[in-house]
């Protein structure tokens, strides 16, 4: 295995976190004044973020697990074991917290669910029916699975050794981004995940360092004609710091175990704790100060969600393996990551 392989990716969690708080910031100060709403314009962009993370990490773990195309419903079913359990969690509190807490306080419809909704949510097909989601961050969930839908099929492809092969991978999925434009669908986000991808084949050893840089060059010219400038300006060193950066730090690392679930409450959790506080008369710094509480209390019940849900997940899904013996991990290296949202 080649040196880059042993190196531990510590940078992944902190971007992980990054990309959370992100989201979670520019949901609660959208349209609140000249000064805090500005804060959180370009938040959204943290789902660019997870999509790279996954497009690295998702090979990456098919890679050292000994994966084969055989083992592609188990690769399915190892992903829905670590990802559903709390995304169906989150739904039943996301219904609660509509209902029960911002229908009230905000004098809005209550949600009306029907069992024909909930199964559109349980197979992430909400937009394909054009059913709005109960919280609007799971478009990004359904374009993950899409990811992993994808990624399971072209993984022999994108891991090959041929040059042919990977060539032919990564012009059929240019093709289908420059084709299908729908934003919705897991085509319009390709050139992002493709750049994670180039970092696995550079730390995977199957190009050279000289070519994953000038296949991200590529992808971000790619992008710009249909996702415009900004998309590349993040992108492309959510890559380059997940191949180069050393960076670890254990604050990162805590917030970063828990930003599937952040990612998933932030909404009915913080937004109802800013509401419920906004009660109080207030002036325009002790709006600023709501926000951070939100975001305080989104984290907290994120670390319930990840301890009594996530990582019990996240252990049955481990605890599955691949018909192949998997490479030998390194005792250094880190757990894989769940998403991206934003995620993985």
């Amino acid at each position: 295995m080649s040196a880059q392989t042993q190196q531990r990716i510590g940078v992944i969690n902190a971007l992980r976190a990054f990309a959370a708080l992100a989201v979670a910031w520019g949901h609660f100060v959208a349209g609140q004044g000249k000064f805090l709403g500005p804060s959180g314009k370009y938040g959204y962009l943290g789902v660019e973020i997870f999509f790279v993370i996954s497009g690295f990490v998702i090979p990456w773990s098919l890679y050292r697990s000994g994966y084969t195309a055989r083992d592609y419903g188990r690769f399915l079913l190892k992903r829905n074991l670590r990802l559903y359990p709390p995304y169906l969690a989150s739904i039943g509190i996301s219904l609660l917290a509509a209902n029960f807490v911002l229908a009230p306080l905000f004098h809005i419809p209550r949600i009306a669910v029907t069992g024909r909704d909930l199964l559109l949510h349980f197979a992430y097909l909400n937009d394909i029916v054009h059913v709005p989601w109960i919280n609007v961050v799971y478009w990004t969930l359904a374009v993950e699975l899409q990811w992993y839908l994808l990624v399971g099929l072209a993984y022999p492809l994108l891991a090959s050794r041929s040059k042919l092969a990977r060539f032919a991978i990564t012009v059929a999925m240019l093709l289908a981004y420059y084709t299908i434009f729908w934003d919705r669908l897991v085509f319009h986000y390709l050139p992002i995940f493709l750049i994670g991808v180039f970092v696995f084949q550079w730390r995977a050893g199957i190009i050279e360092r000289r070519e994953m840089l000038g296949l991200i060059a590529v992808m971000a010219v790619a992008m710009l004609r249909i996702s415009g400038w900004l998309v590349p300006i993040v992108s492309v060193p959510t890559g380059l710091l997940i191949a180069f950066s050393q960076f670890e730090n254990p604050i990162a690392n805590r917030v970063g175990d828990i930003s599937y679930s952040l990612y998933l409450l932030h909404l009915p959790i913080g937004v109802s704790v800013i509401g419920l506080l906004a009660r109080i008369p207030y002036s325009s710094w002790y709006l600023g100060l709501l926000d951070a509480v939100g975001v305080a209390a989104s984290m907290g019940a994120a670390w319930v969600l990840y301890q009594l849900v996530e990582k019990p997940s996240q252990e049955l899904s481990s605890s599955i393996r691949f018909a192949r013996r998997a490479r030998k991990p390194q005792a250094e290296s880190q757990p894989v990551p769940a998403i991206a949202a934003a995620g993985d």
